[in-house]
């Protein structure tokens, strides 16, 4: 029988069937599983098998309320065929067996007119996505030297900016100094809390050996800015990035993002994903990482599915808080 069913494998078999198939990301990963479960989220995950053979996989995180409701949130869609989207819904209703059930999804696909018209025939764009649906994705196949002549002059110029401060780059791995300093990011900005410890500790345990995070310390030993990524085969996802006010003063981000590159570059990677950005409403953000010579990403975005009216609602009403 060709169908969607829960997978009751271990994480390990789990991890080796998954990373066999091309689309899947870190989102697919029992790293992120073990980070939301750590943020209070249970872990659900589908498997789809034609004539006995696993050929598709989904990782979608629940969260049940009183009177059997359930929210349920893939931040990556299928990892296989998305042609598969077909009756999806309705075998996760009837796995999870909830009354009323929301479904939110984002696809980091990039956009493409087959795959969002299987998506529009089971999903609903949603009014209030959390994110633009916009990356940007660095070239690190090509060689360092023309990697340098990517950048942009401005990007080169504060580039060299920064080396006239007396610093050194060094690992990262406290908790607290990446939480100081999204906190004084956050304040500085009038923004609040953009990370908190717990996501900061929970990405930094899932992950391990997985996540580089390297900072700039000035010669007084105070880390002034951060910077890290996943790295995960040949990809590098761009994961922390945060600097105080005397950071921007001196351009360290510019340093701190070009050694990441490099870093990443060095582990074999070949490609660099800046994990979003948004022109519309942080101009800044987006012009730093077009200087680095990324280019623009529309992926397919976010899409959502409920039988109860105000649970969608709620859910909509939710995202505006979290952005």
């Amino acid at each position: 029988m060709n169908s969607w069913s829960l997978y009751n494998g271990n994480d390990a078999n789990w991890k080796e069937k998954v990373s066999h198939i091309k689309s899947s990301t870190y989102l697919h990963d029992n790293e992120w599983a073990k980070h939301l479960e750590d943020l209070g989220w249970t872990v659900y995950r589908w498997h789809y098998q034609q004539d006995g053979k696993n050929i598709a996989f989904l990782q979608g995180f629940l969260k049940r309320y009183p009177f059997d409701v359930g929210v349920l949130w893939f931040p990556d869609w299928i990892a296989g065929d998305y042609k598969l989207s077909h009756k999806v819904v309705d075998d996760l209703k009837k796995s999870l067996s909830l009354r009323f059930l929301t479904i939110r999804i984002r696809s980091h696909h990039s956009k493409n007119d087959q795959e969002l018209s299987l998506l529009k025939q089971h999903f609903c764009s949603v009014s209030k996505p959390f994110d633009s649906g916009l990356t940007m994705h660095l070239d690190l196949s090509v060689s360092a030297e023309k990697l340098h002549q990517g950048l942009s002059k401005n990007w080169r110029r504060n580039l060299k900016r920064s080396n006239k401060l007396d610093y050194e780059i060094v690992e990262i791995r406290k908790i607290e100094t990446i939480t100081r300093l999204y906190r004084e990011m956050g304040k500085a900005k009038g923004l609040g809390e953009l990370f908190s410890y717990q996501q900061i500790e929970s990405l930094m345990n899932s992950y391990g050996e997985q996540i580089i995070v390297i900072g700039a310390r000035t010669h007084d030993g105070v880390i002034q800015a951060i910077r890290g990524a996943i790295v995960r085969n040949h990809q590098a996802i761009d994961i922390f990035a945060a600097a105080n006010v005397f950071s921007r003063k001196h351009y360290l981000s510019y340093a701190l993002c070009w050694e990441l590159v490099n870093r990443c570059q060095s582990l074999g990677c070949n490609n660099f994903d800046f994990n979003g950005v948004d022109p519309e409403n942080n101009m800044g953000v987006y012009n730093f990482k077009k200087g680095t010579g990324a280019r623009l990403v529309e992926t397919l975005g976010e899409f959502e599915y409920s039988n109860s009216f105000l649970m969608k609602k709620l859910v909509n009403i939710a995202s505006r808080w979290r952005s």
